[in-house]
């Protein structure tokens, strides 16, 4: 797994990985889903004392939350194929970009159903509720070797996604705007220095091709690389 990969995993580290058996019900086909819906989500996530906040637009991507008394973000842009990790600490803003696969799928939250028409086989089993939306009860199997149960709404947005064998939900959406996100959700603050991480990147991550900006502090000095 890529260093960019843990980074995007690390906030599922609760042990989510097992496989269980398909059922005969409805099976929904790549037309069951509408795809990249633009939405701000409130999250209650297994493991963490404060729920999670998700923008998504299109393809891309933005999680907020908080660890360790430390605010994070990370911001997954599939179009141009980068995984941006933001801390702040103290006076301290910086940004570490790192270089993502622009293919769907590889994402902890999918609160968009299509990832998993995409990725999993899906079968609708029943109806429930979840925080007053009601939304459609569903097996999935075989999404990055995981099974399981979600409840999805008549948007197309999963509500909610349990593992199988246990009462708590992996993640709860608490709260759900279905509305235009501001692009600025998916850059890094111009106070944020952006730093590419060596070694793994390619023309996506280091900003080849005005695929990413890299704004400076003020005053800041860009210096051009020293000749090989």
């Amino acid at each position: 797994m890529t260093i960019a990969a843990r980074l995007w995993f690390a906030v599922l580290a609760a042990g989510f990985m097992f496989m269980a058996p398909t059922v005969q019900a409805q099976t929904i086909g790549a037309k069951g889903a509408a795809s990249h819906a633009d939405l701000y989500a409130r999250v209650k996530v297994a493991g963490f004392t404060t729920p999670v906040d998700i923008r998504q637009s299109g393809p891309r991507t933005r999680m907020d939350l908080t660890a360790g008394g430390i605010l994070q973000s990370y911001i997954a842009d599939r179009e141009k194929g980068v995984l941006i990790s933001l801390t702040a600490t103290g006076q301290n803003r910086i940004a570490l970009v790192f270089p993502l696969d622009r293919a769907d799928g590889v994402i902890p939250l999918p609160l968009d159903l299509a990832v998993l028409v995409q990725q999993a086989t899906l079968k609708v089993v029943g109806a429930s509720m979840v925080g007053g939306r009601a939304c459609r009860l569903i097996e999935f199997s075989n999404y990055l070797n995981q099974s399981g149960m979600i409840c999805a709404s008549a948007e197309n947005v999963i509500l909610q996604m349990t593992k199988k064998g246990q009462r708590n939900p992996l993640f709860e959406v608490l709260e759900l705007s279905m509305s235009r996100q501001d692009p600025k959700w998916f850059r890094p603050p111009p106070d944020y220095q952006v730093a590419v991480v060596p070694a793994i990147g390619g023309a996506s991550a280091s900003g080849e091709g005005g695929l990413i900006a890299q704004p400076q502090p003020p005053g800041a000095v860009i210096k051009p690389s020293p000749a090989q």
